[in-house]
């Protein structure tokens, strides 16, 4: 039989001539180490201006005002091969989870801002998300002031998205002062050229279309501005949102810079911050919501002319996962219409909260309890404080048509299989190689005793796993 190389294969030999012949990058400050070409990682950028001093190992310092995608060396190992599939809605698995209504976004960091490598690593220890039939949105979250404000999500991450029909976000974000935050990196964000336009808003559109995600998440958390320079990023947004839908991109609005320029998270939608709201496709509303400030959003919304479940009420989940105290009813209640949809900040706790040497089985155990509920079964829902959600939200598919396939091969492992055998005992993850998984984990119908299912990292047909 004639060997066809992977897609991925290709892509990557592709990346490698094309890193032998690549110009000289624009000139950046980097740390001691290996040459940044032999080792790519998710770009990373500051608007213009870089910090003083040197950065920290394995940072570079980068200006996105000089960034041209015929000098970036790592385009090919960053570029995504997968187009966002279209998704269709099957019949509900149980009387709650509905269509329609409510969605969900999850706010996720897979590493820290300078270390998300392009083509994944030697760990099989990774946030290998699964759970797709029940996100609409990610965000790629990240941004720190003293690695780089701007975070274009890596190429794994959005091919494995992109099977399953969810869009990914890169993030901008604008620190609080507290954690290192400086105005004038808003300044420069928002500086006009000459003939009056926002170089950086068309930049970020040709960084999203070059790389293959789907838009921005934008957070402007740097206080200290005034009405002159709310006004500049109001401009600003709308500028991008206008480029962005052209190149058919998303842009979202996090809640903490008002209209006025000051940053005061509202908790809410209203008069302070619905220009942006207007001037954007959705909004993430911050974690100071109450019950009476999100029912007021939406019915705003309404009267904006806008669906209310474009916005995204912040729960945090980083600390404590499904133990997090959330007032469901006011989001989400089940005698009513949902109110407003909801974002997931940081659920890779269910990594993060497992201790040191923590195995993929352990990780993906936690995952499918903290998305399906303490039942394991979406068809038979739990009533337990925590609201999984698999019991709110319907799940989606992109397996529409026969024949079908799956080695349930997670994106990570402790060893890579191929027809069965070891093929290389080494760890790995690269979530560009997940396999389409079932979205309904797991629902069993039998009418003896039920038993155990769940991923085998023991032994596989191909890739790091299989269905035990």
């Amino acid at each position: 039989m004639t060997h066809h190389p992977s897609r991925r294969a290709v892509v990557l030999t592709g990346a490698a001539t094309a890193a032998a012949v690549v110009l000289p990058a624009p000139v950046a400050r980097a740390a001691d180490g290996p040459p940044a070409g032999l080792r790519p990682h998710a770009s990373y950028w500051y608007p213009d201006s870089l910090p003083s001093g040197t950065p920290g190992p394995g940072i570079t310092w980068r200006s996105l005002k000089d960034w041209r995608a015929e000098d970036d060396r790592d385009l090919a190992f960053n570029s995504a091969s997968v187009p966002l599939a279209e998704r269709f809605t099957p019949v509900p698995v149980n009387r709650t989870a509905r269509s329609g209504q409510a969605r969900i976004q999850a706010l996720v960091s897979f590493e820290h801002t300078a270390g998300n490598p392009s083509q994944g690593a030697a760990t099989a220890d990774y946030y290998a998300l699964t759970h797709w039939a029940y996100l609409d949105e990610l965000v790629f979250w990240g941004g720190s002031a003293g690695e780089g404000l701007i975070l274009a999500p890596n190429a794994p991450i959005v091919d494995a998205a992109h099977r399953n029909g969810v869009p990914v976000l890169g993030t901008v974000f604008l620190p609080p002062t507290a954690w290192g935050g400086e105005l004038r990196w808003t300044r420069d964000l928002v500086r006009r050229d000459s003939l009056g336009r926002f170089p950086l808003a068309a930049k970020l559109v040709e960084v999203a279309t070059a790389y293959g995600f789907d838009g921005w998440f934008v957070n402007a958390e740097t206080d200290g501005g005034d009405a002159a320079l709310g006004a500049e990023m109001l401009a600003f947004v709308r500028d991008l949102h206008q480029r962005g839908e052209a190149a058919g991109l998303r842009l979202t609005w996090y809640d903490a810079m008002a209209v006025d320029g000051s940053v005061g998270w509202q908790g809410a939608l209203n008069g302070r911050n619905q220009d942006f709201f207007r001037s954007t496709d959705a909004m993430f509303v911050d974690f100071r919501w109450s019950p009476g400030t999100l029912a007021a959003s939406g019915d705003l919304a309404g009267r904006l002319g806008r669906d209310r479940y474009e916005l995204w009420a912040g729960v945090d989940v980083e600390a404590k996962g499904w133990n997090t105290s959330v007032d469901w009813d006011a989001i989400v209640p089940r005698d009513r219409e949902h109110i407003v949809s909801y974002g997931l900040y940081r659920p890779e706790w269910t990594r993060n909260q497992l201790p040191a040497g923590r195995t993929p089985a352990q990780f993906h155990a936690a995952d499918d309890r903290f998305w399906t509920g303490r039942s394991l079964d979406p068809a038979q829902p739990d009533t337990d404080g925590w609201r999984a959600p698999a019991t709110v939200v319907a799940d989606r598919s992109t397996v529409d048509r026969l024949p079908f396939a799956t080695s349930f091969n997670t994106g990570h492992g402790l060893r890579w299989y191929d027809r069965g055998k070891v093929t290389s005992a080494a760890e790995w993850n690269h979530l560009g190689l997940q396999d389409r998984l079932p979205g309904r984990r797991w629902v069993v119908r039998t009418a003896g005793r039920r038993p155990a299912v769940a991923l085998d990292f023991a032994d596989a047909w191909r890739g790091g796993s299989s269905l035990l």
